[in-house]
């Protein structure tokens, strides 16, 4: 079994597997794009120290210095064979540049960060999980420290059984939510070990620990790639419809998972017809309920006459072990098949050192697109505290799904 690594590789791998392949779509269809992303702290309460900031700050300048190896070359053209030859060429000359494409202020007196990406779509579209996960990791080095390792591999090592023993086919999705690296490389070595005939580890979305462990990188679309299309195509009733014909247009018959929620599924449902639901294989669920999603998603399928026995459903919203049991447990009564990516309860569940009894404190942060190609970006979702964006524009783009709504 692979030694622990006590603190992040200076690895362009340390990434989660779905921003290589946005990268690669906008590279295709949007070169020239500019775009803007924001960094969103849902929770208030959980505040940004002097020390947290400084330490970011040279996180960030630091990765001036990632580039990729020829041995991540290597690994990416045979674990991914949907990257394209040119998209390879073109990652091995990709360099960021964070300081004109990086702004990070804090607000001490607030204890509140503030930070911006901006520059061209497919230069910038890597930051947003390293970025996350430094975010994290600052906190939890100065702010909130009242928390270590004992009893993590335990822990992780009980989840990933009940799942496997329970039929669960996972994969760990939690990079952008992990205490450290370490947290991450941690769970990893648990899980990989972890072997079942019907569940257990389909993979992790980090590529780095993927190569580590020997486990398949994994990924699906993600919201930003609709978002911006709207914002570019000028519509939000056609973008779901617009954003899987382009990404299918890059991948063919590969990562064919749906995004279902930018809009609210009722207007992903409006856009997905017998043609795109016969292409895409799976849709993934990342809001509102479960349950009434996986309910939903059969009736939408039995309605187009397709076979619910060759589809399946992605789940990846706040999960843990005993959610997961219970939708699959709906799943299986539906015939339809489904998975589920865990990531904060996998990186990001720990009780307080001072009193192992008290669950610690899991931040909930984002960094969203916010403009692309000058306009603004919106994400709607079937959960409203999960809007984001301006708010006028939010406001237009209810205007305009309000037969949905």
């Amino acid at each position: 079994m692979p030694a622990i690594e006590e603190h992040a590789p200076a690895s362009i791998l340390d990434q989660d597997l779905y921003k290589f392949c946005m990268q690669q779509a906008v590279l295709q269809h949007y070169p020239a794009v500019d775009a803007e992303y924001r960094f969103v702290n849902r929770d208030p309460s959980i505040q940004f120290n002097r020390e947290a900031f400084e330490w970011l700050q040279e996180r960030i300048s630091g990765m001036a210095e990632l580039r990729a190896t020829s041995n991540d070359l290597d690994y990416l053209r045979s674990a991914c064979p949907f990257f394209s030859a040119e998209y390879i060429a073109y990652l091995s000359e990709f360099r960021y540049n964070p300081s004109t494409e990086v702004a990070c202020s804090l607000d001490e007196d607030l204890g509140s960060l503030s930070l911006r990406v901006s520059g061209n779509w497919t230069r910038i579209i890597l930051y947003e999980v390293p970025l996350l996960a430094m975010i994290a990791e600052a906190h939890y080095r100065f702010v909130d420290v009242d928390w270590n390792y004992e009893g993590q591999r335990a822990k992780i090592a009980a989840k990933g059984e009940i799942l496997a023993r329970a039929g669960c086919k996972f994969a760990e999705f939690g990079t952008r939510r992990r205490r450290s690296f370490m947290t991450q490389d941690i769970v990893m070595s648990e899980l990989s070990q972890i072997k079942s005939s019907g569940g257990g580890i389909a993979g992790t979305s980090n590529v780095y620990l993927a190569r580590k462990y020997g486990v398949p990188p994994v990924g699906t679309i993600g919201h930003e790639w609709i978002m911006g299309i709207a914002a570019l195509e000028n519509t939000y009733k056609s973008a779901d419809r617009l954003a899987l014909l382009k990404w299918q247009q890059t991948y063919g018959s590969r990562l064919t998972v749906a995004l279902a929620d930018t809009f609210g599924t009722r207007v992903f449902f409006a856009s997905f017809d017998r043609e795109l639901a016969g292409t895409y294989n799976s849709v993934r669920h990342d809001s509102g309920d479960p349950l009434a999603f996986a309910q939903a998603v059969c009736e939408h399928y039995t309605e187009l006459g397709m076979d619910l026995s060759t589809k399946r459903i992605v789940f990846s919203d706040s999960l843990t072990p005993e959610i997961a049991i219970g939708i699959k447990s709906k799943c299986d009564s539906y015939g339809i098949g489904c998975s589920f990516g865990i990531g904060t309860n996998f990186t990001n569940d720990f009780n307080l050192a001072s009193n192992p009894a008290q669950a610690g404190t899991a931040l909930n942060i984002v960094i969203k697109l916010f403009r692309c190609g000058g306009k603004p970006c919106v994400k709607l979702s079937d959960d409203r505290t999960k809007y984001t964006g301006d708010v006028d524009e939010v406001k237009r783009a209810q205007s305009e799904l309000a037969e949905f709504y």
